[in-house]
């Protein structure tokens, strides 16, 4: 996505004007000068960013250092690179594009100790292919926390499908599982796999949690009934927002959008013990290149956005909202709006009632910060944006 849309960068010195649909909410920028950000963490008081190109900064006391604090050896063509990072305030787990031993590359995931100054102790906890690649990388992290403890124990991981074709993309091959295109559960300890994995029981697909899925900028878990939630990229049609339970199989490649816009059928599919296939929560046909999901776990902003899921697009700047049903299984979408009966996107502004802003820029993160403010992370603006009300 980065590589195809890299004709629409706009020139840093000319940011667009964020715009809420809310007049009441305002912003700041907080950081700027970023070079190609992916994501942020909030460690205590300080923000931790990582930029594309393999480095890590530091904003404390709302101060960016100008040095960053760490750099990863990373290939950053297309959409490889430092694409990912996640916390749990003791530790820092990232995903990258390493280069190994001068010219072979891995996608790996690292945890390290935080001092509050520097990363250290290095532990690898998933080697990952990179190639053909060069895009499809993935590369979002989220921690869950179980009932009993206010500790993060697994970890879920996405990587795209780097352009392979087998089972995993739904095709038939006698090919065995090669971990592209899948998102995966691991005990954040040590990496290895979860039992409660839905394929568990196979030792090539023992850490997966989801299958099928062709690319992936954004993962994220209700905090209220511990779901996960997951964008996915179409190619030419059929940008996704899933919601990805145990064994899910996205579909991709013989669906994108919903099954009934196909000519394939559930019998195309390679079905995995355990695994089940569900149409996407809502689809875009024609693709604004979604990425990051968050919900906001905060009334800082008002009441009316308590709970409320929020996701952000590349192409277009523009950031969505959605209400989730009484369950918190299903979107809750205007049902006086006709045209998204069908849960597709079709024309131009049947999107209108979920656009929460837009002007950010192509948004690669967006987080709840301590303080229960809204942060969207701009990724050609360079910028970190700060929502209050």
């Amino acid at each position: 996505m980065f590589s195809i849309l890299i004709v629409l960068l706009i020139d840093n010195n000319a940011l667009a004007e964020p715009i809420f649909n809310d007049p009441g909410l305002k912003y700041d920028i907080i950081a700027e000068g970023l070079e190609n950000p992916t994501g942020i963490v909030f460690v205590n008081d300080d923000i931790l960013i990582i930029e594309k190109e393999g480095y890590l900064r530091l904003l404390s006391n709302q101060h960016l250092d100008e040095k960053p604090i760490h750099k990863f050896f990373v290939n950053a063509k297309s959409e490889r690179g430092l694409l990912g990072i996640e916390t749990d305030g003791r530790h820092i787990f990232v995903y990258l594009t390493e280069i190994i031993n001068d010219d072979s590359l891995r996608n790996r995931v690292y945890k390290y100790s935080w001092n509050g100054n520097e990363l250290t102790n290095q532990q690898i906890l998933l080697d990952l292919p990179a190639l053909p690649g060069p895009n499809h990388d993935g590369g979002k992290l989220v921690l869950e926390k179980s009932n009993n403890s206010a500790i993060s124990d697994n970890l879920y991981v996405v990587i795209g499908d780097l352009n392979h074709r087998g089972i995993l993309q739904n095709i038939n091959s006698n090919d065995k599982p090669d971990d592209t295109g899948v998102i995966l559960r691991i005990n954040s300890k040590d990496g290895t796999a979860i039992e409660t994995n839905p394929f568990y029981s196979n030792s090539d697909t023992s850490k997966y949690f989801a299958y099928g899925i062709r690319n992936s900028f954004g993962i994220t878990i209700d905090p209220i009934t511990g779901t996960l939630w997951e964008t996915e990229n179409g190619p030419s049609e059929y940008d996704e927002i899933n919601i990805v339970k145990a064994g899910l199989n996205s579909g991709w490649l013989q669906f994108m959008g919903p099954m009934s816009r196909s000519d394939n059928s559930l019998n195309d599919l390679q079905a995995l013990p355990n695994s089940f296939y569900s149409d996407p929560q809502l689809s875009w046909r024609e693709p604004v290149a979604l990425t990051d999901i968050e919900f906001l776990n905060s009334s800082k902003l008002g009441e009316q956005y308590l709970h409320k899921m929020m996701v952000g697009d590349y192409s277009q700047g523009n950031l969505y909202i959605f209400s989730l049903n009484e369950k918190r299984d299903s979107i809750l979408l205007d049902t006086t709006n006709k045209d998204l009966l069908d849960k597709v996107i079709d024309n131009d502004g049947e999107d209108d009632s979920i656009r929460f802003g837009t002007g950010f820029g192509s948004i690669t993160d967006i987080e709840v910060g301590p303080d229960g403010l809204l942060y969207v992370l701009s990724f050609n603006d360079g910028v970190l944006y700060k929502i209050y009300k």
